[in-house]
């Protein structure tokens, strides 16, 4: 089950977009009628015509917010979202007391305008909202239902599901959101005589509303960097990297290949020149069990991979969003896995590799800022050539360095000393 497994699912289902306008009853049959509509202008903004009639329905508040609680009781155990949650809370992503599962939910709600369901291959429409608003939702939305026509979305979902990589499934819902954004954009843009190709840099559009989402939405506002960053990635960076598809290849045909050779990774996402030009693939990154070398009550109770954009959050919890950028630009591959004892205690190990030593040796001196900036009062415990280690409060947080691997544990139990860790070399 991949981390951030609800924020996904908030992307697949979409979210409300534009200016929020007062809660008002709209007719049923307007808003049918508007879809309608809106079917045959997204057929020529995106070059696609539909293989099948799109269904159409109209659902309240109410059965939306029903829908969603039902979806994520169905498709993922609340002891994985534990897991997770305790994962995010233990890398400093989410607050202690947050319960990640319940605050997401009600962002989801909060959010949430229309959205398509590829289980059912149907456009469900937000009752509430005057058709004017629901337009440009309506747009993006009828783009996932051409997407999943053409490209059979719900298997690319299906095999991210099964995978533990959230990273990938990332790339993948940046594609689709991205896809969906800027057809949706071209729609706003098509009376000015304008494309969304002659717009200046789209993630840097995105991340500039966010002042803005938060005045609008409170729960937004009240989310975590890492949430607010999460949900906006697939629209921003998915838009920007659409319009280098476009620089490069300016058709639709161009953007309907790249569904038969996904990116691979949140990198290739940044820097789509990985993407394009040299391919660089993520490399597999295989530890031997780290619970092992705590103690025989110790084992993997949840593992993902994080990807160059998780690891540039991460360090910007603490170093400036420059520094995290550079350190994070020559990301190989990693994994994340969090160990839990029978006590209850966790710990979080992460294993990195780099393209390059010089790489792996960038991010290596980032993660110790990070470290020491993170727990100002800790004392350092152990300080070999390549590596080092702090402790406070009964924790142990400790890194090593060697070639292009960069690998840390945070929470260690002080009772397992870090040089008693790191004994097994992986």
């Amino acid at each position: 089950m991949p981390m951030r497994s609800i924020l996904l699912l908030f992307l697949v289902l979409g979210m409300s977009r534009g200016t929020p306008v007062r809660a008002q009853a709209t007719d049923a049959s307007e808003l049918l009628k508007a879809a309608d509509e809106m079917i045959q202008t997204v057929k020529q903004l995106r070059g696609l015509e539909p293989k099948s009639p799109i269904q159409r329905g109209v659902k309240s508040r109410e059965e939306i917010s029903q829908f969603l609680n039902e979806h994520v009781q169905k498709e993922y155990s609340r002891s994985e979202l534990m897991a997770e949650g305790k994962m995010l809370r233990r890398l400093g992503f989410i607050p202690a007391g947050m319960d990640f599962r319940e605050f997401t939910l009600k962002l989801l709600t909060e959010q949430v305008g229309g959205y398509y369901d590829p289980d059912q291959k149907t456009l469900f429409i937000a009752s509430w909202l005057a058709v004017e608003e629901q337009k440009p939702v309506m747009v993006h939305e009828l783009t996932h239902a051409l997407q999943d026509q053409h490209f059979d979305v719900n298997r690319i979902l299906d095999q991210d599901r099964k995978l533990s990589n959230d990273d990938q499934a990332l790339a993948h819902q940046a594609l689709l959101e991205g896809d969906g954004m800027v057809v949706m954009l071209q729609y706003l843009l098509d009376p000015l005589k304008r494309h969304f190709s002659q717009l200046p840099d789209l993630a840097f559009i995105m991340r500039a509303q966010m002042s803005t989402m938060q005045s609008q939405y409170p729960v937004f506002k009240d989310a975590p960097l890492y949430i607010q960053e999460s949900l906006l990635f697939p629209y921003g960076y998915g838009a920007a990297f659409l319009q280098k598809v476009w620089a490069k290849n300016p058709s639709w045909q161009a953007v309907n290949r790249i569904y038969s050779d996904l990116p691979a990774s949140t990198e290739q996402i940044l820097h789509p020149e990985k993407y394009y030009d040299v391919r660089d693939d993520p490399k597999p990154v295989r530890e031997e069990n780290p619970a092992a070398r705590i103690g025989k009550d110790w084992k993997i109770a949840y593992q993902n991979v994080l990807g160059e954009f998780s690891l540039g959050l991460l360090l910007s919890l603490h170093l400036s969003e420059e520094r995290a950028r550079r350190a994070t630009a020559g990301w190989g591959g990693d994994q994340v896995m969090l160990l839990e004892n029978k006590e209850g205690k966790d710990a979080v190990f992460v294993s990195t590799v780099w393209d390059t030593p010089e790489d792996a040796e960038r991010f290596y001196l980032a993660m110790q800022d990070w470290f020491q900036k993170r727990n100002p009062q800790a004392v350092k415990t152990d300080e070999p050539p390549a590596g080092f280690s702090i402790a406070q409060d009964g924790e142990s947080h400790s890194i090593r360095h060697e070639g292009t691997a960069v690998r840390f544990i945070i929470g260690l139990p002080a009772a397992a000393a870090p040089a008693k860790f790191w004994t097994v070399n992986p």
